[in-house]
């Protein structure tokens, strides 16, 4: 028997639903990844500085204006009172905003992320001012940038729960296109086309990290993002190389993508070349 003296916290991963988006826009002004920067979810989005500032902004087709217009995944001085104005297309989801310090808003579970459902945080308002760190980059370090592009093929790992598809569905899911249903969201990205059912049925719960692709009954994809459950009972057939997460949160409604299947060694390579390109900014 065992007496539970003190209970345990279950939580969500949280978090940048495009990490690499976040992460790129954090190093062009000089932040960890431990620092918090916004996420803007739906365009356009206006802010202004009390102190001068080196900015970024990372995103999928984002326009930046800033007395003039700015490229974006460029680190940018920002006079204190400049009006910083951002816009973007029907393709931008998930747009980042870094400013060097950080935004010092409160760690809870050594983590500044938010998570409004279970009352961390909150969604920003007009209004709403954030305090800011001490600022690791002046106005010599405008002009760093880092060059990325977003692509509609995936790579991704066999999953754990591969042996619960056929060999028909499995071809199916690494070699047919899917469609980014209007339903996804920070929780899971869930995906039209291909039929890929489970020979199986439901699993017992299990451990489900970012990237997971779960496939319910119906057979129809969700790819585990940011907000996603710590476990779920849908077999996982594959899981998204680190590297593309956000190529698969990025797709907007409509839009199509691949899943091409590699090795872990190659997944694993492929985040290394991200975070060799992070080293640059």
């Amino acid at each position: 028997m065992i007496h539970i003296e003190v209970p345990g916290f279950g939580s969500t991963v949280q978090g940048p639903a495009d990490p690499f988006a976040f992460r790129a826009a954090q190093a062009l002004v000089g932040n960890t990844d431990a620092d918090a920067a916004i996420e803007a979810i739906g365009l356009p989005f206006a802010f202004r500085c009390d102190t001068s500032r080196i900015v970024a902004v990372t995103g999928r087709d984002v326009r930046i204006a800033v007395r003039d217009r700015v490229p974006a995944w460029t680190a940018v001085f920002v006079r204190a009172g400049d009006l910083v104005r951002i816009e973007g297309t029907a393709r931008s989801r998930y747009t980042y905003v870094a400013v060097s310090g950080g935004i010092t808003t409160e760690v809870v579970l050594g983590s500044r992320a938010m998570y409004p459902r279970i009352g961390i945080g909150a969604a920003l308002r007009a209004g709403d001012a954030l305090p800011l760190g001490t600022a690791r980059r002046g106005a010599e370090d405008a002009g760093r940038a880092i060059a990325f592009e977003y692509s509609g093929e995936v790579a991704a790992v066999a999953g754990p729960h591969l042996d619960r598809f056929d060999a028909a569905a499995v071809s199916r899911f690494f070699g047919e296109g899917f469609v980014a249903s209007a339903q996804s969201d920070r929780q899971g990205a869930r995906l039209e086309g291909a039929n890929v059912a489970p020979s199986g049925g439901e699993i017992l719960s299990c451990g489900v990290v970012t990237g997971a692709v779960q496939v319910p009954r119906g057979g129809l994809p969700i790819v585990a993002l940011a907000d996603h459950g710590t476990t779920g009972g849908y077999p996982i057939i594959a899981t998204v190389a680190e590297a593309d997460l956000g190529y698969v949160a990025q797709r907007a409604p409509g839009e199509s993508l691949r899943f091409y299947r590699v090795e872990r060694e190659r997944a694993l390579e492929r985040a290394a070349a991200l975070r060799d390109l992070l080293a640059t900014a």
